[in-house]
């Protein structure tokens, strides 16, 4: 009779054992890559300018949304959720001139390329701050939501907010309370 050895088995259950225990602590203590932010917090997106500014800022206006690290680079984007909703701000440095007009229509074919689509014309939004600029609905993949661009100087910005038809009524408001508070500096 042949002697079986389970050590090897034994070795890998172990293993096994210790990766399924170890690794969601580990985790656990990495997070989840996304950080709680308080109402009035003040996001700032744009290549630093003197005094460290960045130059296009929006306010959360209500606790319970979280900027979402791993999608996020402060030198171009920032992006914030909440249950299911997620709102996207992108500086624009254009190559030319740029108004409100030609990025709405250059935004419109980025969406379109990703399967998405900006709903009938944009019309027009000025923010708390004075910045004019262009709004309108935004929807693909099962998904509904705003698409707004702003732009001043040098500079442009572009806001979309989407999540399911349910979520994004539910928090409808304060989408928009973020992007009328949306401060392009000088």
């Amino acid at each position: 009779m042949a002697r079986v050895r389970w050590w090897g088995t034994g070795l890998v259950v172990l293993v096994l054992l210790i990766l399924g225990l170890l690794l969601p602590l580990v985790d656990k203590a990495l997070g989840s890559g996304e950080t709680a932010l308080a109402a009035g917090t003040v996001i700032a997106v744009g290549t630093e300018r003197a005094g460290g500014v960045r130059p296009v800022t929006f306010t959360v206006p209500a606790a319970g949304w979280v900027l979402n690290e791993a999608r996020s680079s402060l030198t171009n984007n920032a992006e914030v959720s909440r249950d299911e909703v997620m709102v996207n701000l992108n500086v624009v440095i254009p190559l030319g001139s740029l108004d409100n007009r030609k990025l709405w229509d250059g935004f419109g074919r980025i969406v379109s390329m990703g399967g998405a689509r900006l709903l009938g014309g944009p019309s027009a939004v000025t923010t708390r701050h004075g910045t004019a600029g262009l709004t309108g609905g935004l929807a693909g993949h099962g998904k509904v939501g705003s698409a707004t661009v702003f732009t001043r100087d040098d500079l442009g910005a572009t806001i979309t907010a989407s999540g399911p038809p349910d979520a994004y009524r539910t928090l409808a408001d304060q989408v928009r309370a973020m992007v009328l508070s949306v401060e392009i500096a000088p």
